[in-house]
């Protein structure tokens, strides 16, 4: 689930310190990072740092974090330790240049309260509140399911789903469930002519939501497709022709893999998507006419590809 995190450093007079236990947490932690156990590893580091604020256990901890792919997490880590390792430390420049190289790849999520939603609506993202000053603002989140509420007094809450891909720039409009019919507004309608539920049947709902987010990672897919086939381009001018490259070209070399990775995941999670929600629209039982359905579209911004999702 997208999260990201800034550790704050415990003054030096802090009680539970524990040096020792510290220590022994480092090194298992390095231990597991050497065998690639980053879901063992993470954990240790992190627990080292708060026995014992150390900057080299928030350093393995950034590393470890970026190797199981919370990229917003191991951006905020480095970014804390540029900002505050000493200028003459030797990690600084390495804080700084991880952090630098994590940015276009860390996912954004701006959440905006839809059309019409109540003035005190609610929002949470993965159980923690988003307050006025967040909504509206594009946040770091890690890539993964992000699960978003929105509730309000007198409606229930709704629940929003998205999935993010590194470097994508979500923007997701929410709002609670609709507010229920008053009591005593007068006599039931017969079962027959009572409305539609807005928006069909859960099935085909579920389904349109489901191809929203297939053509949304297409979308992605393609952006960064044609980056990784521009930088390659680019990086010709710095090479011979026995593939030996300036610094230059090879940076350029780079650039063009990573977005080729992502180009290649968005596709695979957006062709998914789209089979999914086509099984679900067209297998969902008839409904009367409800609100139309929901809708995700995509823009091209620089650094990425902006999409918004209505429901």
């Amino acid at each position: 689930m997208g999260g990201a995190v800034l550790l704050a450093c415990p003054d030096a007079s802090a009680q539970g310190r524990d040096p020792a236990a510290a220590e022994a947490l480092f090194d298992a932690g390095r231990a597991a990072l050497q065998a690639k156990d980053y879901d063992a590893a993470c954990p240790k580091f992190r627990e080292s740092y708060e026995l014992d604020p150390a900057p080299g256990a928030l350093l393995n901890l950034g590393d470890c974090e970026e190797k199981r792919g919370r990229v917003a997490t191991a951006w905020s880590i480095f970014r804390q330790l540029a900002r505050d390792l000493p200028a003459n430390d030797d990690r600084r420049p390495i804080a700084q240049s991880r952090a630098a190289a994590l940015e276009a790849r860390v996912p954004r999520l701006t959440i905006r309260l839809a059309p019409g939603a109540p003035a005190d609506t609610a929002v949470q993202r993965a159980g923690v509140p988003v307050g006025a000053g967040s909504l509206g603002s594009p946040l770091p989140v890690d890539p993964g399911e992000v699960h978003v509420t929105a509730a309000a007094p007198g409606r229930k809450q709704k629940t929003f789903t998205v999935q993010l891909a590194e470097g994508a720039q979500i923007e997701l409009l929410v709002a609670p469930e609709e507010p229920a019919a008053a009591a005593g507004a007068g006599p039931a309608l017969p079962p027959k002519a009572a409305p539609q539920e807005a928006g069909g049947s859960p099935r085909r709902t579920a389904g349109w939501i489901s191809a929203g987010v297939g053509a949304v990672g297409i979308g992605v897919g393609a952006v960064f497709g044609a980056r990784a086939i521009g930088k390659k381009g680019d990086a010709e001018a710095y090479c011979d022709e026995d593939n030996v490259c300036l610094d230059q070209g090879i940076k350029l070399q780079k650039q063009g893999v990573t977005a080729g990775t992502i180009s290649t995941v968005a596709f695979l999670v957006g062709a998914a998507a789209l089979g999914t929600g086509a099984v679900l629209v067209f297998t969902a039982p008839s409904s009367g006419q409800g609100s139309a359905a929901p809708r995700a579209t995509i823009g091209v911004v620089p650094g990425g590809a902006v999409a918004t999702v209505v429901f």
